[in-house]
């Protein structure tokens, strides 16, 4: 699944168009932190979990917080092996030339 469309899943059932900005916004500014170089691959894990935990803690405000700590780890892997496909992808366009 591609990293928007993951995003979209992940935000389902929230309907407040601003937390939704919130939302992709901190994304947004996590994946250009590793993209860039300035945060390393175990940050990386680490923000997406608690970030997800976020989304899903507002998604289900009655559950408990480690009841979704499970369904939080699973979504942030498959963010970070989105964002680090697309990130390996776009360094190698850079370092051929292919992209500046």
């Amino acid at each position: 699944m591609a990293y928007h469309e993951l995003l979209i899943k992940l935000m389902e059932g929230i309907a407040d168009a601003s937390v939704r900005a919130d939302i992709v916004t901190a994304f947004s500014y996590m994946v250009e932190a590793y993209r860039s170089g300035r945060i390393d691959d175990d940050r990386l894990r680490r923000d997406l979990k608690e970030l997800c935990l976020d989304v899903l803690a507002v998604k289900y405000p009655i559950k408990d917080v480690e009841e979704l700590r499970g369904e939080a780890e699973a979504w942030a892997e498959k963010l970070y092996r989105v964002v680090k496909a697309l990130t390996v992808r776009e360094r190698t366009f850079i370092r051929s030339g292919l992209r500046e």
